[in-house]
């Protein structure tokens, strides 16, 4: 029989291992919209899962880049800045009139996979929160 400190640890094991799977669940979820967006393929599900991808992607890509946040503070800023990717791609694809779907969804794979590209050059022994700090006193 599991006592009640089994059980508290087993939930904290779990709520550790959340984030990651939804972020997983996300990143399916989204690449199955980009495929259903870029081949124009007639499904229910094809707007709604594009739209997600459009937000979601550059927001990944985002969470990755900044990991170096706090949780919040990483967050705001990765939905803002997925936001603010999503407005300047359309309106600039609109004013050179190279607007399309496909070329929507392309352009924001692109922009995604560069911004994911630059936080896996980030370097994370700069970080200040993981470096141990040292007692002069002793």
């Amino acid at each position: 029989m599991q006592t009640i400190s089994d059980r508290s640890a087993v939930g904290a094991s779990v709520a550790a291992d959340l984030p990651p799977v939804l972020a997983g669940a996300a990143l399916a979820v989204s690449a199955v919209g980009a495929v259903l967006a870029f081949a124009g393929l007639d499904s229910p599900l094809r707007a709604p899962l594009a739209l997600f991808y459009l937000v979601a992607a550059p927001a990944e890509a985002a969470v990755f880049a900044l990991r170096r946040l706090e949780p919040l503070a990483r967050m705001v800023a990765s939905i803002s800045g997925a936001v603010l990717i999503d407005v300047l791609t359309a309106e600039s694809m609109a004013g050179l009139h190279l607007w399309s779907t496909r070329n929507g969804i392309a352009a924001v794979g692109v922009i995604s996979l560069l911004l994911f590209l630059l936080g896996a050059g980030v370097n994370r022994s700069g970080c200040d929160r993981e470096s141990p700090v040292k007692n002069t006193e002793t």
